[in-house]
């Protein structure tokens, strides 16, 4: 990664934190990007369980080991019904296709561990009840700390759209609608619009807790080859007037390619290059910009 301004932030960009005054630039490299996943299921007559394991290296506690668990649940499924229990994304994070967490959830293409502006939602403690019926599903959750959460999704010739509310403590409750169109098989539309009262922290961080506010992310990804993607977003944070220090609006816009290489079974090499405006504002009226460029090598295998 090469960033125009110093930061304390590993690649893993704290968006809302930016500096407000221009610096040095700097240039970080880190493998602490790597992840290990472990899946496994087992039928026993009516019932499925499926248990979950992901973990990786950007532990944003500097006291401690780099090591994290990303996510750790456990499932069980009987007919049209699964429960769900564990350290899993929040019901409010946007999917590309269904309600799962483990897989399609509407993380964008970009590198930047901490994804872009405007995404919500985060991996958090929770229960989750799920009803799948035709094209629909509907899911409700308990989830640390405090909230309940629901969420319908629609899934139909290869269109996603959902819908999903929460309330909590302190006043807090928020709704989030968002979408993934394909109008062609080599292009798909991503939105996501989002309101919380007392709540805008769910984007990401960006703004303190007991602040309210709205965020928005709006992209586009385009399959130029067949193992060749570009992509284009563009997101927002914007928080309600508390005190002249708390951040007014965040912004980023990002451009990106991905490029797979297949090698043998099922490992691949992905490269990927982006391009990131990034800048936010204070009640004050203080501003600070950044831009940044990070370059990815990633190999998986299965």
């Amino acid at each position: 990664m090469y960033r125009t301004s110093t930061t304390s932030d590993t690649v893993s960009t704290k968006f809302g934190s930016i500096p407000l005054d221009s610096g040095e630039s700097e240039n970080l490299g880190s493998v602490n990007h790597s992840r290990t996943m472990l899946k496994g299921e087992y039928g026993e007559g009516p019932v499925t369980f499926t248990g979950y394991l992901e973990s990786d290296f950007l532990n944003p506690n500097p006291a401690q080991s780099p090591f994290r668990w990303r996510q750790y649940w456990g499932a069980a499924r009987v007919g049209k019904w699964e429960i769900l229990g564990g350290r899993a994304w929040s019901l409010l994070r946007p999917n590309r296709a269904g309600v799962h967490t483990d897989t399609d959830t509407m993380n964008t293409h970009v590198v930047d561990p901490a994804y872009h502006v405007g995404l919500i939602g985060s991996r958090l403690r929770q229960v989750r009840l799920t009803r799948y019926i035709g094209d629909t599903t509907v899911a409700f959750a308990w989830e640390g700390p405090g909230n309940f959460v629901a969420k319908v999704a629609h899934d139909r010739n290869h269109q996603h759209l959902e819908l999903a509310a929460f309330t909590g403590h302190y006043g807090r409750r928020g709704i989030q609608g968002s979408a993934v169109l394909s109008p062609t098989a080599r292009v798909h539309l991503v939105t996501q619009e989002y309101w919380g009262e007392n709540a805008a922290y769910q984007a990401l961080g960006v703004v303190a807790p007991g602040i309210s506010g709205l965020a928005a992310l709006q992209g586009a990804e385009v399959r130029v080859a067949k193992n060749t993607e570009i992509y284009s977003y563009g997101g927002l944070v914007y928080a309600d007037h508390v005190k002249a220090t708390e951040n007014r609006v965040v912004r980023e816009a990002t451009v990106g390619i991905d490029h797979k290489i297949h090698i043998f079974l099922n490992s691949s090499i992905l490269i990927s290059l982006q391009y990131s405006y990034l800048d936010r504002s204070i009640w004050s009226g203080r501003q600070g910009v950044m831009h940044y460029v990070q370059y990815r090598m990633r190999y998986t295998f299965n």
